[in-house]
């Protein structure tokens, strides 16, 4: 398997657990959903704060690393505000969460200097910044669903 294979075995691999923390609040619902969606936010907290700290170790060539490791830890305690949030209002973590991801995907699209020359990469990117946003509204979905 090469490298690039590796990485997006892992990549949906490390989906997996927002697939199936979507799913339990809708087929299980009462206290094990609210359970689902603190796990939910507390995951996508920990996987944000990974992606701040991948922007360490990019090239740097054309633009300021010093701009990419503050942006890095500004993801990293945006995390930690999504995490905090999570125990007090889900859906103000899970609508944060969302905008992180997303936000995430532009900064790394224009900070990563080699990342239009990844193509794989960046389709696998895309991707999962995709899925998981999905994630995110089927979740606050559940949430504002007056039937829930």
């Amino acid at each position: 398997m090469n490298v690039f294979e590796l990485k997006k075995t892992l990549g949906y691999l490390g989906f997996m657990p927002f697939c199936f923390l979507t799913v339990i609040p809708w087929v299980l619902g009462g206290d094990i959903a609210n359970c689902a969606i603190i796990l939910l936010t507390l995951y996508s907290s920990i996987i944000l704060s990974f992606l701040g700290g991948i922007s360490w170790g990019w090239s740097d060539n054309s633009y300021s690393q010093n701009l990419n490791l503050i942006y890095g830890i500004c993801f990293s305690l945006f995390s930690f505000l999504i995490l905090v949030l999570a125990f007090f209002n889900s859906l103000l973590s899970l609508s944060l969460s969302f905008i992180g991801f997303n936000a995430f995907y532009y900064f790394e699209s224009k900070r990563d200097i080699l990342f239009d020359q990844k193509i794989e990469y960046k389709e696998l990117r895309k991707n999962l910044t995709v899925l998981v946003s999905i994630c995110f509204l089927v979740t606050i979905a559940y949430i504002v669903n007056p039937y829930s």
